[in-house]
This record gives C-alpha cells, structure tokens and sequence, in this order.
C-alpha cells in the first residue's frame, strides 16, 4: 500500500481527497511542514490497534527526559549518604509519571488475561528482539 507525502498547506486543501484514501485503504497520508515528516493520517481501526504501543513509546519518551533532566543537574546526589534532593514538583511529575506508566502497563495486562502465558511470553521475546535489531542497525 502506497504512503503519500503532503506539505502541510496541500493537506488542508485537499484534506477530503487524503481521507478518502485512508479510508478506501489505498494507504497513509504522511503531513510534512518545512520539509520534516510531522504527522501521518491514518484509519481510526488502525489507530485502535496501536493505541497501546503510542502509550507506552511516550511513556518511554518522558521517562528519558525525566532522566536528562537528573542528568542535567536538577537533583542534588549524595553518593556518601546514598541520598538525592529534588525539588516538591519534579518529585510530584515523577509520581504522575510513574502512575501514568503503572495504567499502561495494567491495561496491557488486562488486554492479555485471556492469552496463555507462554504466547505473551513469546510475543515480548520477539518485540524485544526486534527492537535490538533495530537500535543495532540504526547506530551502525
């Protein structure tokens, strides 16, 4: 299935047409603004079916920069006591966060209670793997 590419001004004219071709099935509609992929136009069935895979990619997301903000001189570490300050709201987002990651991870359980556990087991071995082989071949 053919993707097309739109400048983000062609997509609001001819918004219509991009829909119609998403919703006929002859494939994605990829936005772009000043040269840079920005959005995809995609079924809402195919959305649903990816919804908990977005979840968790932005929850992976903020926790990376919940780290480069530690990185970056946000807390104050004792290595000798084994002790950290941080400050009442960057301790209160990393509760959210972490709240917010726990839901995700609970609706993904509860999407699974039905599947025997040995076939979950297997599909995580093969994300897992995939997803090494990609980072493998993107830093090559």
């Amino acid at each position: 299935m053919p993707n097309i590419v739109v400048k983000s001004g062609e997509a609001r004219i001819k918004f219509r047409d991009l829909l119609d071709q998403v919703l006929t099935g002859k494939g994605d509609v990829i936005i772009e603004r000043h040269g840079k992929s920005v959005a995809v136009l995609i079924s809402a069935a195919e959305y649903e079916q990816l919804r908990g895979k977005l979840e968790t990619m932005r929850s992976v997301r903020e926790t990376a920069a919940a780290y480069k903000t530690l990185k970056a001189g946000q807390a104050i570490i004792n290595t000798e006591e084994g002790t950290a300050t941080i400050s009442l709201d960057w301790y209160n987002n990393v509760i959210a966060e972490r709240e917010a990651r726990f839901a995700v991870i609970k609706e993904i359980q509860d999407a699974q209670e039905d599947r025997d556990p040995e076939e979950v087991e297997r599909d995580v071995a093969e994300a897992i793997e995939r997803v090494r082989r990609r980072n493998a071949s993107s830093s090559n």
